[in-house]
């Protein structure tokens, strides 16, 4: 009998931070943190869910499409 040793690989995100079940055309919330004179402050963005993959999330907000990098932001909940 051979014994084969597991594949090891990086989760993908959502394994590790899970993303609620989203429908296309879904209004959703995001956040972004950042640094600001030693201070974190945020924003937020409202938008209307088209798709994600493992770098970015697409929406629609403000009446145009965008593409959202998911190392900045979150589901905001």
């Amino acid at each position: 009998m051979s014994r084969h040793a597991a594949a090891e690989h990086e989760p993908h995100p959502d394994d590790v931070w899970p993303v609620p079940y989203l429908r296309n055309g879904q209004i959703i919330s995001l956040v972004r943190w950042n640094r600001v004179a030693g201070d974190w402050k945020y924003t937020t963005i409202v938008a209307q869910y088209s798709g994600r993959d493992d770098k970015t999330w697409q929406v629609i907000a403000q009446g145009r499409p965008m593409i959202l990098d998911r190392a900045e932001w979150s589901i905001f909940s």
